[in-house]
């Protein structure tokens, strides 16, 4: 009778261990989350496109998948040759 309690007091210290990391867990990964979304926020991300490799059409697509990414895009068109 005794060892029956005992095996039933040792499963049931298992299960509210694991009911507790689990717990402990899903709240760390949603901190883990949030910071995760707050620097993504504040690092702006840049990409370069030479206009001379690409047909007009590959360069839309570009831009499409650019601000689909992204909440802000600002284009800047920069012409080197001009200022030769």
């Amino acid at each position: 009778m005794a060892s029956g309690m005992l095996t039933v007091a040792v499963f049931s210290m298992f299960v509210l261990g694991f009911y507790i990391a689990n717990k402990a867990d899903q709240f760390l990964d949603s901190i883990q989350e949030t910071v995760k979304d707050k620097r993504e926020e504040k690092q702006p991300s840049s990409k370069i496109l030479f206009l001379n490799t690409l047909s007009d059409e590959e360069l839309l697509k570009a831009v499409h998948e650019f601000k689909s990414q992204y909440k802000e895009v600002e284009i800047i068109i920069f012409d080197g040759q001009a200022g030769d």
